[in-house]
């Protein structure tokens, strides 16, 4: 009888992954309610959305039981997109204040010093895993998406600039009909170099805009890191049509 009923008695062993996102409710909610009282409840509202619904995917795609330093590095960038995308949202909506778009460049900055971080301490610590690369790869898509829709709502650049975040989704969309863009591709630093460097524009252009206004320099950055990404993602595109 033992065997039977203390199963159902005693509680249900939580993943670490749970313990992080549940650890996590506290400052998503005090950031939400500083960033409502200062810049407004939609952004507020947009972030905490944004944290649920990842949240959601990574109970959803986090098979193991351990969740390593560096995935808990990788979740505090990806609340720190979440945030980002509150205030995307309020500069799509009405505009963002300049504070805003102060805060917006700060917690980028923040995101893409911590996007050197996780690799490196999974590496090190023998945390490597199929999840955490792709919880790296996919946050750093959303936060490309969020900056180049800031920078088109903000009328720093046209929006062709949305190209930036969209081109990824694209050819993830496309491989689903082409199945030789599914072939693995090899490690390439410069792939990793020039995705960095997308960010790194966009940020930039928040920045001259804060700083001088409209400045001739914003959209020279914005076309050449849209180019080196094409080219990238071209290059890709050869080797895999070449090889699978």
């Amino acid at each position: 009888m033992r065997t039977l009923v203390t199963p159902l008695l005693l509680p249900s062993r939580r993943s670490t992954s749970e313990y992080w996102l549940l650890a996590a409710i506290g400052p998503v909610l005090v950031g939400s309610a500083l960033l409502g009282w200062q810049l407004g409840w939609l952004s507020a509202s947009a972030a905490t959305f944004c944290f649920l619904v990842l949240a959601a995917l990574i109970m959803r795609n986090s098979r193991a039981r351990s969740f390593g330093t560096a995935d808990v590095v990788t979740l505090v960038r990806g609340v720190g997109v979440c945030f980002l995308a509150g205030l995307a949202l309020q500069a799509l909506a009405g505009g963002l204040a300049r504070h805003g778009v102060l805060t917006m460049i700060v917690m980028g900055a923040l995101c893409l010093t911590l996007d050197g971080v996780d690799g490196r301490v999974a590496r090190s610590r023998g945390e490597a895993s199929a999840f955490g690369a792709r919880f790296d790869v996919e946050t750093d898509a959303a936060m490309l998406v969020v900056l180049s829709v800031a920078v088109a709502a903000l009328g720093i650049a046209g929006w062709w600039v949305l190209a930036i975040g969209a081109l990824r989704y694209g050819y993830v969309a496309t491989s689903v009909v082409v199945p030789a863009l599914r072939t693995p591709l090899p490690y390439r630093y410069s792939a990793k170099v020039i995705a960095v460097a997308q960010a790194v524009a966009l940020l930039a252009a928040l920045t001259l805009r804060l700083i001088h206004g409209e400045h001739w320099l914003t959209n020279t950055f914005l076309l050449a890191a849209l180019a080196s990404l094409c080219w990238s993602f071209g290059r890709s595109v050869i080797w895999q049509l070449r090889h699978s």
